[in-house]
């Protein structure tokens, strides 16, 4: 009975470090970016992420509808991510801050979110999957900033 116990303790304080440090990743992210969430002060530090080879290989525009705000994120022709809804964008990804706050940091995918109705899609399924290099470069500057 005491190995099943020791055991036991093992995976306990495994789960109590996964626990605590998923925990100090999120509270990092918060803290980077506020319970408000500073959309914008995100947007200004994902600007310099959009390089010319990421155009090339996405060659994409999409507005992000977010709880408060809009975004156009231009992969197709200048490279660019600015305030507002560029209506000649290719499509439209319609999701809460939170979502996209998740997108951002790893713990969910474009494919998970559209799955379980927390993203919603204007436009084609597949070049939304092409934004997905877009938000891991977006976890790198988050994981740096913090």
């Amino acid at each position: 009975s005491s190995g099943i116990n020791a055991e036991y303790g093992v995976h306990m304080a495994f789960v109590a470090r996964l626990l605590s440090s998923r925990a100090s990743h999120l509270y990092q992210l918060q803290r980077c970016f506020s319970a408000s969430a500073d959309i914008p002060g995100m947007m200004e530090k994902f600007k310099p992420l959009i390089t010319d080879r990421m155009v090339h290989d996405t060659g994409v525009s999409a507005v992000l509808k977010l709880s408060d705000t809009e975004w156009t994120l231009d992969l197709r022709d200048d490279g660019t991510i600015k305030n507002g809804a560029d209506e000649t964008a290719d499509i439209v990804l319609d999701m809460n801050n939170e979502t996209f706050l998740k997108l951002v940091d790893g713990s969910t995918t474009t494919a998970a979110a559209y799955m379980s109705g927390q993203l919603k899609l204007e436009g084609n399924i597949m070049q939304a999957m092409k934004l997905s290099g877009l938000f891991k470069s977006m976890q790198g500057a988050i994981k740096d900033a913090s």
